[in-house]
């Protein structure tokens, strides 16, 4: 009976080890399209109404919604204004919009322009025609309204309108736009900017926002989660990267597999710059961070359906829409009773540990070296795919130079820096971060 008893635990403990693994692997993205938007100028907000993808973009203050269909083809011969001056209490220019698809309506939640601060924020509802069933004001003269969040559970619709030094103000509204409530979140420990999204999954919401916007200034993206009365639940820091991030407007969970998918422009500026795409399980552990578009991209917004993604972004130079197909999507194994399920997937390796060598540097003017960064999991396997950053201290940029700020591990779970020494002596300090772990040497540069 004993050997009986420890044989069933054994095979639900592999049961279990199976389901787990399987959960982690983080999903296979590849890009399949890209249209650019020619009736915005900035934001590019993709969601979905059952038969297409409906995009809402802003150009000279008006906001325009046109439609695609799943291949992103435009079925629409011209883009539809939904709202415009007209809309706004003083014929303000429009600044900002978010916009959701539920129930069968849009939703967008728009404020106007006033030195990035704005002082009145709306809440518009449409039909899946586009025609207008609803508009009310959120908030009147009660700057700042910049860069807003905007999320439905499936009935109610939130509006997060940004609180400095704290965090958000959401306002509560059902779906014929009623005020319900409001809820103050962040402060203290919780304090957090805006450049945020939120998406509700499993009876929680999880909002992801940065410390700040400032530019250059902002180190971490901070994730949390609320109950449906928005009391913090928990919260954690699940990216740092100094000086690189700024807004992480684009959030969606991966339906079968429960991953959350984060998208931002990496970037000391308020112009972002390459788009990143950061992977997390189902609990938030990060499996990949890598970039998607090169060049200098901002404001990201997603929406999956089906087996694509589709993330808008804007440059200062177009607006556009990618579609990326996820070639690996991951189901919950759904066993026969006559079997014992086992495990055929490789364990993912989850980033624990960063060393470099050599620890120290020792370069002649003029002369480089090479530094290799190695990044592993906890029993040592090698993490490949991770994306490390280099950042030489302030004082240091006088004496030495590096071959590249980011560097992505090989299947190895390494990265190669090349130090070069200028002309000056001293002694300067380099930073290597990667999977919210960071591991700095110091470089002397002698005669």
């Amino acid at each position: 009976m004993k050997q009986t008893r420890i044989l069933t635990y054994s095979c639900l403990l592999i049961y279990l080890i199976t389901l787990i693994s399987t959960k982690a692997i983080a999903q296979t993205f590849t890009l399949e399209k890209t249209v650019t938007i020619d009736f915005g100028a900035v934001w590019c907000v993709p969601v979905y109404d059952g038969t297409n993808i409906v995009v809402s973009s802003e150009s000279s203050g008006v906001i325009k919604i046109g439609k695609f269909d799943l291949s992103l083809n435009e079925v629409t011969s011209h883009a539809t204004t939904v709202a415009d001056t007209a809309d706004t209490d003083n014929n303000d220019t429009i600044a900002d919009h978010k916009h959701i698809f539920q129930n069968g309506y849009h939703y967008l939640v728009f404020s106007t322009a006033g030195g990035g601060q704005g002082g009145y924020l709306y809440l518009l509802k449409l039909d899946t025609d586009l025609n207008r069933t609803g508009i009310a004001t959120v908030v009147s003269n009660d700057p700042p309204t910049n860069d807003m969040f905007l999320v439905g559970d499936g009935t109610y619709i939130y509006a997060g309108k940004f609180l400095p030094g704290t965090g958000h103000t959401v306002y509560k509204y059902d779906s014929n736009l009623s005020y319900l409530d409001s809820y103050t979140i962040g402060g203290g420990t919780n304090t957090h900017a805006n450049g945020a999204a939120a998406v509700y999954t499993n009876n929680q919401f999880h909002l992801v926002a940065p410390f700040t916007l400032a530019p250059g200034q902002n180190d971490e993206f901070y994730r949390f989660i609320f109950d449906n009365d928005w009391n913090v639940v928990n919260k954690a820091t699940i990216l740092s990267d100094k000086g690189m991030l700024s807004i992480v407007s684009a959030l969606s969970v991966e339906p079968n597999s429960q991953e959350f998918i984060i998208h931002y422009g990496r970037g000391s500026g308020d112009t972002g710059g390459p788009l990143y795409r950061a992977t997390y399980d189902y609990d938030w552990n990060l499996l990949s961070n890598t970039q998607v578009i090169d060049g200098t991209w901002t404001r990201p917004h997603s929406v999956i359906v089906n087996d694509t993604l589709y993330v808008g972004y804007d440059g200062s130079s177009n607006v556009q829409l990618s579609s990326f197909g996820i070639t690996s999507a991951i189901t919950t194994p759904t066993p026969s009773p006559s079997v014992t399920p086992i495990s055929t997937a490789s364990p993912v390796c989850v980033a624990t540990s960063i060393v470099v060598s050599p620890n120290k540097l020792t370069l002649n003017k003029k002369a480089g070296s090479e530094v290799t960064v190695k990044i592993t999991g906890e029993d040592g396997c090698p993490v490949e795919g991770e994306t490390i950053t280099a950042n030489i201290a302030p004082s240091g940029k006088r004496l030495i130079s590096i071959s590249s700020l980011s560097e992505i591990t090989d299947t190895n779970g390494e990265a190669t820096f090349t130090i070069t020494a200028k002309k000056k002596t001293g002694k300067a300090k380099i930073a290597f971060q990667a999977a919210g772990q960071t591991k700095s040497i110091a470089v002397t540069v002698k005669k």
